[in-house]
């Protein structure tokens, strides 16, 4: 369950909610509250192709998330620094990093020439 990512989509559910019914939802009682969520979600169901049955969708894919220790969705898949990851290793076959010119690799901590 990604808590960050749920606590987004609960804040944009409440303001579209207010929005369009002039009523919003009370957001840590939807992340507390698995039946309070489900007919949070069901309200927003009930607007089929609107931004609420989209973020509905996108709630219940963020509960079913999986996340690492750090907070990290693991779809970033795993990592030995202790200091985060910077960019997930999937982009790098997507978007790989510009070669240097003179055609090495970029390093960190090169040698002074």
């Amino acid at each position: 369950m990604n808590d960050a990512r749920l606590l987004r989509i609960a804040n944009r559910i409440h303001l579209l909610l207010l929005r369009e019914l002039g009523q919003g939802i009370d957001v840590k009682r939807m992340l507390a509250e698995p039946l309070y969520a489900r007919d949070v979600l069901l309200v927003c169901d009930a607007k089929p192709g609107s931004d609420l049955d989209s973020l509905a969708q996108h709630f219940r894919v963020a509960l079913a998330e999986p996340v690492d220790h750090h907070g990290l969705p693991s779809s970033f898949g795993p990592d030995s620094s202790s200091f985060g990851v910077s960019r997930p290793a999937a982009l790098d076959s997507v978007f790989p990093p510009p070669p240097l010119a003179d055609g090495g690799t970029r390093r960190w901590f090169q040698r002074s020439r």
